[in-house]
């Protein structure tokens, strides 16, 4: 998987990698590899007319863009069906109850919605996974750009290494909300609440590293500050979550009352607080948008190596044909 830059008129320029140091420039026409060289007899999609890409790739290619609305659109929409249905069974009550757009869920702990929050928040996962990808090979590619174009490669060291730092803490997180998704908190609490730990605090700190990066780069951008005020309000919230919920399980076990009387304020707090934070970190996305509007993925193709491979292999059979293998001779009925 590939991306590249667009410039001012919509035109796509291949990935500063592949493209090479000596920035070969690639004529129109030619398939791009992975080593930076053009194959003679490749074409691009306009002139190949007998290849047609699926939906989703033309999606991803043109309009890469709308994967974080898309994303925050989906886990948004995967708590609210769970919400209705977890209050429509009685099965939790009507006001803030342990629940989240994507961590905690005392929704998904009964069916039907435990099947529906399992599946929703597993796609929701693999949804966040992909922006993470997607955007660490997009500052790849920026990082590129910018060592080509000033040639200052010991400044871009360290933000590489934060990018990458980035990419693994990212992707802990969505592999965290996966847990969540599949280990309900009444069968295994233990490895539910991991998960939601895991995603939790690896998405707070992939926030804070993808602000450093911009921080480092475009202090004053719009773009910078929104992430700055996303991940501040993030800690915010999460660190209101952890003192909150800690108040109110020790009250709780010391039998000075129940969320329905005394403890009430320390319950609605800690279940204000959880909700808000993980909306912060799904909120987070939405900050690539004006990134990814300028970035087209190449998604990757399959081609054979050898084609005597798949004549020898493969056979186009019409229909009627017998094959070869069942096929017997035929013994001339005038000969006795």
């Amino acid at each position: 998987m590939f991306l590249g830059v667009m410039d001012s008129n919509g035109n796509t320029s291949p990935p500063a990698d592949i493209r090479g140091s000596n920035d070969v420039p690639v004529e129109e026409g030619m398939t791009l590899m992975s080593n930076g060289r053009g194959l003679e007899g490749g074409t691009d999609e306009k002139s190949r007319g007998s290849y047609k890409m699926p939906f989703i790739t033309v999606l991803l290619r043109k309009h890469l863009h709308l994967l974080p609305i898309v994303t925050f659109i989906f886990i948004f929409a995967s708590f609210i069906i769970c919400y209705v249905l977890a209050v429509s069974y009685g099965h939790v009550e009507p006001f803030f109850p342990y629940i989240s757009a994507c961590l905690f869920s005392h929704t998904g702990i009964d069916p039907p919605e435990r099947s529906i929050f399992s599946m929703l928040v597993n796609l929701g996962a693999f949804l966040l996974a992909t922006n993470v990808y997607i955007r660490y090979k997009h500052m790849e590619e920026v990082l590129t750009i910018l060592t080509i174009q000033h040639s200052q490669e010991t400044q871009i060291r360290r933000p590489r290494k934060l990018n990458l730092a980035s990419l693994i803490v990212g992707l802990l997180s969505a592999f965290g909300l996966s847990m969540v998704a599949n280990f309900q908190t009444k069968d295994m609490r233990p490895w539910h609440y991991t998960g939601a730990g895991i995603s939790f605090f690896m998405g707070s700190a992939y926030c804070w590293l993808q602000t450093a990066i911009s921080l480092r780069f475009r202090p004053w951008a719009k773009v910078t500050v929104c992430q700055f005020i996303n991940s501040l309000v993030l800690s915010v919230f999460l660190v209101m979550f952890i003192i909150s919920k800690t108040i109110y399980r020790v009250r709780l076990a010391r039998g000075e009352g129940t969320k329905f009387d005394t403890l009430r304020p320390e319950y609605l707090v800690s279940t204000i607080s959880e909700w808000l934070t993980a909306l912060a970190i799904v909120c987070y996305v939405l900050t690539f948008y004006h990134d990814f509007k300028n970035a087209r993925l190449h998604t990757p193709r399959v081609s054979v190596r050898d084609k005597e491979y798949v004549l020898k292999d493969y056979k186009l059979r019409t229909p009627g044909s017998i094959p070869e293998s069942v096929a017997e001779p035929i013994q001339d009925s005038s000969i006795v």
